[in-house]
């Protein structure tokens, strides 16, 4: 069969078509992924790694040795680090309230921690530990020393401890006092209301309200002269009261 040469061109005009058309798609293809090579060997690049971990507010937590088994150290790309992962991690350290990863590219890694200090000793139904002004437990021995206040609230639930009120209004209580006073200060929950010895005198606090205020006013009281066994009473920190112990006539 004799095909017309003007149909057989336009075949083959057709099919050169089609191929260059291919070869152009190809092309592109081929220069898209040496561009995006290119852009992966940049990134993962010393000029595009950590040279420095800076990291600051760590006294206690083990955020430096926890940086190092997540990989952001020295000279790992800086694409590969995953931030708000690695804040996480951080914050799963019970000694951290926060943490911040900031990458300042094109070569350093910020790290900023927020630790807990621990404020006061505190007893629950679980036993003691130490724990910070936010309620949060710190590693503790399984029994209090006097380096710190004492809040005893065998009452309320470990799990509850972070959150109570009572718990919270007496560290920050006892927070409040100068450190020397701090650790003779012993908080307990009474009858509704919190109760503390400080300095040998029995203190009525009253509600978990006011509690920088009820130490500052309590401080004050403690220059003037307090009767032995005299109760002072502290639920209103604006107006202060002695209550005169048993046995005692007030004029």
């Amino acid at each position: 069969m004799t095909i017309d040469p003007r149909l057989a061109d336009r075949r083959r005009e057709v099919a050169e078509h089609k191929a260059q058309r291919n070869l152009r798609r190809l092309l592109r293809f081929l220069a898209a992924l040496l561009v995006a090579g290119g852009v992966v060997w940049f990134l993962l690049s010393p000029w595009m790694s950590a040279d420095r971990v800076r990291v600051a507010g760590v006294v206690a937590s083990e955020t430096e040795l926890l940086l190092v088994r997540l990989g952001v150290v020295v000279g790992r790309p800086l694409v590969l680090i995953r931030a708000g992962v690695v804040e996480t991690a951080l914050e799963a350290d019970p000694w951290v309230i926060s943490a911040d990863v900031d990458l300042d590219w094109p070569s350093d890694v910020v790290v900023r921690v927020v630790e807990r200090t621990p404020r006061a000793w505190v007893e629950t139904a679980d036993g003691w530990t130490r724990r910070a002004e936010d309620g949060g437990a710190v590693p503790s021995a399984p029994e209090p020393d006097n380096t710190l206040g004492w809040v005893r609230m065998p009452h309320v639930p470990e799990t509850e401890a972070a959150t109570s009120e009572v718990v919270l209004g007496a560290i920050e209580f006892i927070h409040a006092l100068p450190s020397d006073l701090a650790r003779v200060t012993a908080v307990r929950f009474e009858e509704g209301e919190l109760w503390a010895v400080v300095d040998g005198h029995q203190v009525r606090l009253g509600r978990e309200t006011e509690m920088t205020a009820k130490a500052v006013s309590l401080v004050t009281l403690l220059t003037e002269d307090i009767p032995d066994g005299a109760t002072l009473i502290l639920v209103a920190p604006t107006h202060p009261a002695v209550a005169p112990g048993p046995g005692e006539v007030t004029e």
